[in-house]
């Protein structure tokens, strides 16, 4: 729960550094109050082998490449994106039940809610042609697993 909890403050804070005031106001207040409700019932939730720690090193290394993205940095922070996406097949997320794929899943969702933000606050068509690719399959592959 300690760790689920821990992502999903960052993701909240992450939320507002990446996104516009207003945007972001009201997107870390749902960001908030989803990740409220579901730490609420965490606390009896059985991962299994889930790893979550390995999760959310890997979320924060994303996040935090995209919150200072620039040309010079943009390849390493594209290989994190789509290293992550390669991963998250094997993670075992599929293999999750019940509220244990319920957390994880409304993770997932929240984390990709971020990226798609921190996409939009990006104006260097540089960037955005080499994000993008990668972003789009990382969209894609979380939505196999929160739909």
């Amino acid at each position: 729960m300690k760790t689920l909890s821990s992502i999903s403050l960052i993701l909240v804070m992450l939320t507002v550094a990446l996104t516009g005031c207003d945007k972001a106001q009201e997107a870390a207040e749902n960001a908030a109050n989803e990740a409220s409700n579901k730490v609420a019932d965490m606390s009896n939730i059985d991962f299994g082998d889930f790893d979550m720690t390995g999760m959310q090193e890997k979320i924060n290394g994303i996040t935090d490449g995209l919150k200072d993205v620039s040309s010079d940095n943009v390849e390493g922070i594209t290989t994190k994106i789509s290293e992550f996406t390669s991963s998250l097949d094997g993670m075992g997320i599929d293999k999750l039940t019940g509220t244990a794929k319920t957390a994880v899943t409304g993770v997932m969702s929240t984390f990709g809610a971020t990226i798609k933000s921190a996409l939009e606050g990006i104006t260097d068509e540089g960037i955005l042609s080499k994000l993008k690719p990668v972003i789009d399959a990382l969209m894609e592959k979380i939505s196999s697993f929160t739909s």
